[in-house]
């Protein structure tokens, strides 16, 4: 039996309330050589049955019987791939029709290892999209050739962004080199993202953005943050010994964020200037330099 071109992957954990769109945007692509593989991760809501509601061959469903979190789930899902690019969907997103389409043109041609896709946001308590994409620094992507090597240009390359739902990926290039994720709560991409970018060797993108990105609807759960992000960026260092300086500057930047977003936890902070020293990190006894942060990161929306 021949293989599906791309493998979809969504882990989903009581998300009732957006998974039927999610899943409808897969199989309403214009582009229709998928699998589509729905990790339930133990949900205690009406996901699993929204999911079963879906009568498609091109569907396995994988129902857990304990909650592993969305880092273990995804791995789950990866064990049952067949192909050839794998592509990871968030339960709560949705991907435009045509994105199949375009991402197998872009991907025949250039043979690459990983595809970025860019994204616009949709902000659920505001009710709008924000279609502008700052972070993924797509204006100078494009003056790269596709596809183009990391060498070429590393500082264009690790200024995208970190999200692991924007992007395809080879799946015989994850195999290979054995990426996985790694058992956290949150900030799981990070490892990830940084693994990727290090052992891969060509990249491509696409000009449009076709993944809506959903924010504004989750609560902050302060204790994954400090207890977690830490460990993420532990684990990226050890891909990152090459571009050092740009690691820790993007550490400091994600660092801020999350400072600011905690009201400066006592932890966090105290991991903060212990692993970026003299790198950026906002002082927690200036409200000018936090002003200014928020400002900028509501302008910019940079981290």
């Amino acid at each position: 039996m021949k293989s599906a071109f791309f493998s979809i992957i969504i882990t989903a954990y009581n998300s009732e309330k957006y998974i039927k769109q999610c899943i409808s945007s897969v199989l309403n692509q214009n582009y229709g050589d998928l699998e589509l593989i729905i990790v339930d991760d133990c949900s205690n809501d009406n996901t699993l049955e929204i999911v079963k509601s879906f009568v498609d061959k091109r569907i396995k469903i994988l129902p857990l019987r304990e909650n592993l979190g969305a880092a273990n789930a995804r791995n789950v899902a990866l064990k049952e791939c067949a192909g050839k690019y794998i592509f990871f969907l968030d339960s709560d997103d949705y991907i435009e029709n045509n994105l199949l389409d375009m991402a197998k043109e872009n991907l025949l041609k250039t043979k690459a290892d990983v595809l970025f896709c860019p994204y616009y946001v949709f902000w659920e308590n505001k009710n709008r999209f924000k279609f502008s994409n700052p972070k993924y620094r797509l204006a100078k992507l494009k003056k790269l050739p596709c596809p183009f090597d990391k060498n070429i240009a590393k500082g264009l390359l690790y200024e995208t962004n970190y999200e692991l739902c924007t992007k395809f990926y080879k799946r015989d290039f994850l195999v290979q080199n054995n990426i996985v994720f790694k058992n956290l709560s949150f900030a799981e991409d990070l490892p990830f993202y940084w693994e990727v970018l290090k052992k891969a060797c060509s990249f491509s993108y696409l000009k449009e953005q076709l993944y809506c990105y959903r924010k504004g609807h989750k609560k902050l759960n302060i204790y994954n943050v400090v207890t977690y992000l830490p460990q993420a960026l532990e684990y990226s260092m050890e891909h990152a010994t090459d571009v050092k300086d740009i690691f820790y500057k993007k550490s400091a930047q994600m660092l801020n964020f999350w400072l600011v977003k905690t009201n400066f936890n006592e932890r966090l902070y105290k991991f903060a200037i212990n692993f970026c020293p003299n790198n950026g990190i906002l002082n927690i006894n200036s409200k000018i330099l936090q002003l200014k942060y928020k400002i900028s990161l509501k302008l910019f929306g940079k981290i």
